[in-house]
């Protein structure tokens, strides 16, 4: 968390929040924490599934968090914000546990474990069992009940399913969305227009051209910081209808000739491989960074030019999952949000564990919103806007429908 990472978006209703907040409450809160959930899994030897504050963790580590029960103020980020750890406990030993039998029968009884009475095994087994170190996965859940989303971190679509059902329990009503923008080809369109709008076609090729004759370490860095931050990341950068710019960069995948799509893993191979096959290719996954453009002076009264990069994310066909119903932040990070956060904390004085999550919940939104209005301007602004855009509920079958609007 905190960095690139990637994240699934789906659903859960304002309505169901205080349901939410009652229900979450002993015993229930006990049998979902993973204080319970560490423990089943090693005394049944099942897979198990819990959860802990955001602020802790490692919290069935704790003694003192390990001997208490969690109540929902423990997750709490904001009014209508709250956040947790959801974490997956598998139920093998992954210590080996055969050669644990073996150490403990010859520490105990100087014999190797095959040759043990009964009692004597079932006792080097409980031992066995009560130092069991499982398997263990954990990531960050965010519900934000105002805007009717939740944001973790993964793409699994087990981890996802468990996660719904838990919230389920807990009396969350959790829905399906994904990425919605008049068409399953919406992302290839969408990258494609970056490329042909891309205002540094000179100054990428001129580069391309020098990694040709010589090593990267080789040449020559622009004199122009801004220029050289362009080229040496982007292989396409293009200002979208909304004002702000687009920059592709790898790993991108290029499709020749309609067939499989080669993956590209250098910015001046990519450009050099769709510039010389232009009408013969099409690209249909890339990183794409979203910025802006601003300007200032400096103390000597001149105006200069920089660009601010707001947050990256893949674009692919793999941006929604449909077998889990939810959308993805693929490869999403915020550039600016350690930056940001150190400028907070001077501000402030100081900061807490809880205002690190609650900002990137913000900015998370905030990016979704971003995204939302540059995909639609750029796609659909002289489109029909029949059907509803953005990140919508996700059907099977969608009923037919009037005006649309755009929905985060």
């Amino acid at each position: 968390m905190f960095g690139r990472g990637s994240w699934a978006v789906f659903g859960v209703r304002a309505a169901s929040q205080p349901t939410f907040e009652t229900t979450f409450v002993a015993p229930l809160a006990s049998d979902v924490s993973q204080m319970t959930a560490v423990r089943n899994a090693k005394e049944s030897e099942i897979a198990t599934w819990g959860i802990l504050p955001y602020s802790v963790p490692r919290a069935d580590e704790d003694p003192v968090w390990s001997s208490r029960v969690m109540n929902v103020e423990d997750l709490r980020l904001g009014p209508q914000q709250f956040a947790l750890w959801f974490v997956l406990n598998g139920f093998e030993d992954v210590t080996d546990p055969k050669s644990k039998l073996e150490g403990l029968s010859y520490e105990t009884s100087a014999k190797p474990y095959k040759f043990l009475k009964k009692p004597e095994k079932e006792y080097i087994e409980s031992m066995v069992k009560a130092s069991a170190v499982m398997s263990r996965k954990q990531f960050p859940v965010l519900i934000d009940f105002v805007g009717e989303r939740v944001y973790a971190e993964t793409t699994n679509a087990d981890e996802i399913g468990a996660l719904r059902q838990l919230l389920t329990s807990l009396g969350c009503e959790v829905y399906s969305v994904s990425w919605q923008f008049g068409g399953f080809d919406w992302p290839e369109k969408f990258l494609n227009h970056v490329w042909e709008g891309n205002k540094f076609h000179k100054e990428m090729a001129e580069r391309a051209v020098e990694l040709k004759r010589f090593s990267a370490d080789e040449v020559e860095k622009l004199d122009d910081k801004m220029m050289e931050s362009v080229v040496s990341s982007f292989f396409a950068l293009s200002e979208l209808e909304t004002g702000q710019w687009a920059g592709l960069s790898t790993p991108a995948k290029i499709r020749f000739y309609g067939g499989e799509p080669s993956s590209e893993s250098g910015v001046s191979t990519a450009f050099t491989l769709k510039d010389v096959m232009d009408k013969d290719s099409s690209i249909v996954s890339a990183s794409v960074t979203f910025q802006t453009l601003d300007s200032k002076f400096n103390k000597k009264d001149e105006e200069i030019q920089y660009r601010t990069d707001l947050f990256t994310i893949d674009i692919n066909d793999k941006i929604n999952i449909q077998d889990a119903g939810c959308a993805t932040l693929r490869g999403f990070d915020m550039p600016q949000y350690k930056k940001d956060m150190k400028k907070a904390g001077k501000d402030k004085g100081s900061l807490t564990v809880k205002d690190y999550w609650m900002e990137w919940l913000i900015g998370m939104k905030n990016a979704t919103h971003v995204f939302i209005e540059n995909v639609i301007e750029t796609l659909l602004s002289s489109a029909p806007k029949k059907g509803a855009f953005g990140l919508q509920v996700y059907e099977h079958e969608q009923p037919e429908q009037g005006e649309g609007t755009a929905a985060e």
